[in-house]
């Protein structure tokens, strides 16, 4: 009893402390509903978090990035919660707590859980082609060679859109045929999704529908599928059924401007090494009026709204009391849906290296072929600005990274910090 008495003084004492604070502390300015908790009382090692902390920020202090903001859930328990660098390097503006972020395709998960609460109310089956509710895309041609095209044979399914079979891409390449078409299509120049499906609809298929994977605007079109089957702009049913009920607060398509003193600064490297400013706040189209919601790549937010939303996940599709999916449907969408399908294209090459593609996220099916710390079951996705999240059922962890930095993969930030959160878990 004496020393049981004595644990809780410590673990109280700890939870009081600076320390603490420096690895999970408040997130100001927002209504957070996550618990804190020391990180051994879930069996992560303070001192193994330090080398998290020294690993990113050197990032920082290296010129290398601006800013960067990490954060560890386990068990449910907010254990790790720590932000370094500057919101904007020329103001000296620290970043905040509270900060917000550019997640680019992070924006994915959210609007694929929001196409799959449709799906449980009887809106759609997979297997239903996507013509069915958005007829533009009936009548679709599959690039041949060249300059040519013929008609697809296979209709593009509704699983088609979530799992990037859809034949659809982004217009990255060698500058082909297809790949100049897909950028000759400025969609933030459009005024709204409808505008956007519809120039899509003229585009030819880099493949035949369901017959390979291909990372695509294929999740643009979920966001308008939603607006068709709802009845709603995007902006409306994600904010009333999605951020509203796990308080993402800070979870926007537009940046409101009572906020824009929070909203990061975007960087990119120039050739001799140094930052570049490529976007700031004051001359940023999300801080300007937004009509085209975009479900690819639209959105903002703070890390604390993104671990509500991953928490919500973890948990099957509950949180607080509020249940947007039943754990049957999380576990259907964290499942491999590309098996038997091989890479058809573009710079991100799944399946592979341990890697297959859900409804949503991409998961881990062969840990050893990721040749990287974690688990099998795995899922998550990441931003084109570096942001990164990972939620690994198995060991009831969720894992967020922030950084604003395009590109990012030169730095391998992603790889280090997953390495730096797995080997701070000692039990």
């Amino acid at each position: 009893m004496f020393y049981k008495s004595i644990t809780i003084v410590l673990l109280t004492a700890f939870l009081a402390s600076p320390l603490f604070s420096q690895y999970a502390g408040p997130i100001n300015g927002s209504k957070s509903v996550l618990e804190k908790a020391a990180p051994e009382s879930v069996g992560i090692a303070p001192d193994r978090l330090k080398r998290l902390d020294e690993q990113m920020h050197a990032f920082v202090d290296n010129g290398q990035i601006s800013a960067v903001q990490t954060a560890i859930m386990r068990r449910g328990k907010l254990v790790h919660f720590n932000s370094y660098g500057h919101q904007d390097i020329d103001s000296k503006k620290k970043i905040q707590e509270n900060s917000i972020w550019r997640i680019y395709s992070m924006t994915k998960p959210i609007v694929s859980v929001g196409l799959m609460m449709l799906y449980e109310e009887g809106k759609f089956q997979l297997n239903d082609p996507l013509y069915q509710y958005i007829p533009e895309l009936k009548d679709m041609k599959v690039h041949t060679g060249g300059r040519t095209t013929a008609p697809a044979k296979n209709p593009i399914r509704v699983v088609d859109i979530l799992r990037h079979s859809s034949g659809f891409g982004y217009g990255w390449g060698p500058d082909t045929y297809v790949d100049s078409l897909y950028k000759s299509v400025n969609r933030w120049a459009l005024k709204n999704n409808a505008e956007f499906v519809k120039s899509l609809s003229e585009l030819p298929l880099y493949y035949e529908p369901g017959t390979g994977w291909r990372y695509s605007v294929s999740t643009d079109v979920c966001g308008y599928l939603v607006e068709v089957l709802s009845g709603q702009p995007l902006d409306e049913f994600l904010k009333e059924r999605i951020f509203e009920p796990l308080q993402m607060t800070d979870t926007h398509f537009e940046v409101p401007a009572e906020k824009v003193d929070r909203f990061v600064s975007n960087y990119t490297t120039t050739k001799d090494g140094t930052l570049k400013l490529i976007d700031h706040p004051a001359k940023s189209r999300y801080t300007k009026t937004v009509t085209m919601f975009s479900g690819g790549g639209g959105l903002v937010s703070t890390t604390n709204d993104y671990l509500l939303f991953s928490q919500m996940l973890l948990n099957g599709g509950e949180l607080n009391g509020h249940r947007l999916l039943s754990p049957k449907t999380i576990e259907l969408m964290t499942k491999s849906h590309t098996n038997g399908i091989s890479h058809a294209g573009g710079p991100i090459a799944l399946p592979g290296d341990g890697n297959h593609f859900g409804l949503g996220f991409s998961v881990v099916t062969d840990l050893a072929g990721t040749a990287r710390t974690g688990s099998e079951g795995t899922f998550g996705w990441g931003g084109a600005a570096g942001t990164f999240f990972r939620i690994d059922p198995k060991e009831e962890l969720i894992y967020v990274m922030m950084i604003q930095l395009m590109p990012y993969s030169h730095l391998q930030a992603r790889e280090k910090f997953q390495t730096m959160v797995y080997q701070a878990i000692v039990e």
